[in-house]
């Protein structure tokens, strides 16, 4: 019999497939902590000592179900290092990357037991958050770079290029900043817990300032863009703009109102769209060729710069 081989499209589909169940984990992981889901399960990997399943308690099947997606996220991203040793024809890279996530999801699987352990230590529970964002941010590139079609995407010019590193730096600012403002305020995860020792108002002042100088920086992007861009950068950037202003809006109604649990759930999701959005706009600008016309990796040589 043949030996199974899988197609660059195939693979694509399953690199997206682990992107998204990436996502979904930084969601469900949100749910948890908002519903003071945190220490519904106390112990680990047991739900309790000497019981590996919840009773019939809300708060232990919310915390319990999150721990049963991780090991559907965990397969996926075995499935995408599996799958790239299968594809036809193979690139080293695209193993690279996708070895990546299984690390990092060893990672946070020790990061998740540690969290339980120490009763929702904020900065576990913030260092947590933040490596999804660093695992979201390696399935993007992994993806992308799977991405099958041979279509050369001509490089911005290195201020361009520039610029966009600037936004992606300011939106990890933004987001750790966001993280300590969440461990200060009222959703630790648990009403019991105890909380970040700063000041919420500090702490939300702080990464207000970021964002205001993100939404600058954004700005000025599609503005550049606008008058010189041949490739469609413009419209990614635009629509980061619009997400970095649809973020602002709902932190700023979510403050005034006292945190509702609703809103904030919208600010993490909207948090993981944004990241999405900017370090695509980083590939884009960097115009990396993916694949050249044998299908093998290409070297990533930029092309005539635009946009001075």
């Amino acid at each position: 019999m043949a030996a199974l081989r899988i197609t660059p499209r195939t693979y694509h589909w399953i690199t997206r497939a682990a992107l998204w169940s990436l996502v979904a984990i930084v969601i469900t992981g949100a749910s948890v902590r908002l519903t003071g889901s945190g220490l519904g399960c106390s112990d680990w990997p047991n739900c309790e000592p000497g019981q590996l399943v919840p009773e019939k308690d809300l708060h232990g099947w919310v915390e319990f179900g999150n721990r049963l997606i991780t090991g559907l996220v965990s397969l996926a991203v075995i499935l995408a290092v599996s799958a790239s040793l299968l594809r036809a024809p193979r690139e080293r890279r695209l193993t690279t990357w996708s070895l990546g996530l299984v690390a990092g999801v060893a990672a946070q699987i020790i990061l998740g037991a540690i969290t339980v352990l120490t009763h929702l230590s904020p900065p576990i529970v913030m260092a947590h958050f933040l490596l999804s964002v660093v695992l979201v941010w390696n399935a993007v590139v992994l993806a992308r770079f799977a991405d099958p079609r041979p279509v050369p995407r001509p490089a911005a010019s290195a201020s361009i290029t520039r610029h966009c590193w600037i936004i992606a730096a300011l939106a990890a600012a933004a987001i750790a900043a966001g993280t300590a403002v969440t461990a200060a305020g009222p959703h630790g995860g648990d009403e019991d817990v105890e909380r970040l020792a700063v000041s919420l108002p500090d702490a939300a002042r702080v990464h207000g300032i970021i964002v205001v100088a993100l939404i600058g920086a954004a700005l000025w992007l599609v503005t550049r863009l606008r008058a010189v861009d041949p490739t469609g950068l413009t419209r990614r950037s635009e629509w980061v703009l619009a997400i970095i202003a649809a973020q602002a809006t709902v932190g700023y109604v979510q403050y005034f109102t006292e945190v509702p649990v609703v809103l904030v759930g919208i600010h993490i999701a909207g948090a993981t769209a944004l990241w999405i959005a900017i370090v695509r706009l980083v590939l884009d600008a960097r115009g990396e060729e993916l694949h050249d016309s044998k299908g093998e990796s290409a070297t990533g040589s930029r092309k005539p710069d635009f946009a001075q």
